[in-house]
Order: structure tokens, then sequence, then C-alpha cells
């Protein structure tokens, strides 16, 4: 085996690991979907966008409802959103806001998501 090709790769896949989600667990798409809230133009007000992470409230197959939080001594929470796979809607649900709003996001990672989902439907 030649261990200088094949160690960068296990470094990357490492640091891969590291940077998905507490809550994108193996086999799940839900790092998928905390990529998608973090390429949002959510107003992420007291933390950088790559500490940000998502705390599943609701799952029902038609849409996902999640808590925006980040790793603190407090609570640490930024605000809720909803996500609708099937129509590609990001909608910022915090409690400050009188109505829904809509976010705008990268489609590659919806795109990425909704691939997720299928295979796990199908596997």
């Amino acid at each position: 085996m030649n261990w200088f090709f094949i160690r960068p790769v296990l470094i990357a896949l490492l640091l891969l690991s590291h940077s998905l989600p507490a809550t994108a667990s193996e086999g799940s798409c839900y790092g998928y979907l905390t990529e998608l809230v973090r390429s949002s133009d959510f107003p992420f007000r007291y933390v950088g966008k790559d500490k940000v992470n998502l705390l599943i409230d609701e799952d029902d197959g038609e849409a996902v409802r999640a808590q925006l939080f980040f790793d603190t001594d407090g609570t640490g929470t930024i605000g809720w959103i909803k996500y609708t796979p099937a129509t590609h809607e990001l909608l910022n649900t915090s409690a400050e806001l009188d109505e829904p709003v809509a976010l705008s996001f990268d489609a590659r990672f919806a795109d990425g998501y909704a691939k997720c989902l299928t295979k796990q439907k199908a596997g």
C-alpha cells in the first residue's frame, strides 16, 4: 500500500466527518439540511454561520421544523426554521416574527437533501 497517496485521503475524510453538525448522524440527511440553513440569508446575529447547528423539533415527512443553536454555556438558541422539501421553501419561523419570512439558500444543498431522502426511502 502506498501511504503517500492514501494518507491525504484519510485526513480529508477525518476533517469532513468533524465538520458535519452534531445532529447529522451516520446515514442521516440532516447534514444537507444544516448546510442548506447555513447557506441561507437567515439573520445570524450572534455567531458565525459555520457554528450553527440544527435541533430537529419535528419531521413529519412533509416539512421539517428545527431550532437553530450554537454550543455555549447558555441556551445558544438563535431562532427556528421550517423547510418543506417538496417546494424547496425555507422559512424563518422565529418567535419574534409576526409572520414567517422566506429565506434564500444555495440550491445545491436542497438537491443533496432530496437525493439523500430518496436513497433512504429506497434503501
